[in-house]
């Protein structure tokens, strides 16, 4: 019988990493800026007319905006943080690092950018195509629930629910934009 006033050994960390192939991505940090690339989506005011070259390189703007300002705040505080922790200066490793890490903020951008470019090319008009960009990242979000779910070791049914429950969240967090901004 174990005593319970001994604590138990601490359990190993969780590996929260997703991987594809060679490379692996921070769910925290996908998490974050997909929420903010969605809410600054669903403020843009994108009009109804069609694609055209102007409107698709200002969306490209509004979506590439708002994360660069997140890569380079969290970069900041990051910075700070190393500094201070480790109370020296920033080596040249420790800025690749820092550059390596808040890049991922930053890759949420692709898939957007992609669609919204092959969506042009189809000449839809422009608040659809914001729309469906909104819809895929809210569906994203359900991704990562059932992630965080099975990373826990929870079942299957709770993995959807948590799938569920994210995807809701992320079309709350296009709701209230929506209702504040509209």
């Amino acid at each position: 019988m174990t005593d319970p006033h001994v604590a138990s050994p601490p359990e190993a960390p969780v590996d929260i990493e997703f991987r594809v192939g060679r490379l692996s991505f921070d769910p925290h940090r996908i998490v974050y800026s997909t929420v903010i690339l969605m809410a600054a989506l669903s403020i843009y005011d994108e009009g109804t007319d069609p694609f055209t070259r102007g409107p698709l390189f200002e969306l490209v703007g509004v979506t590439l905006a708002p994360l660069l300002a997140l890569t380079l705040a969290h970069a900041f505080s990051d910075a700070l943080d190393l500094q201070i922790r480790n109370r020296r200066r920033l080596t040249g490793s420790d800025r690749r690092h820092l550059l390596a890490t808040n890049l991922e903020y930053m890759y949420v951008a692709i898939p957007p950018m992609l669609l919204l470019g092959v969506l042009a090319l189809f000449g839809w008009d422009a608040n659809d195509a914001v729309t469906l960009v909104e819809i895929v990242g809210a569906m994203s979000l359900g991704f990562w629930g059932a992630f965080a779910a099975r990373k826990a070791g929870l079942g299957r049914w709770t993995q959807t629910r948590f799938a569920i429950g994210y995807g809701l969240m992320g079309l709350v967090v296009i709701a209230v934009e929506l209702i504040l901004t509209h």
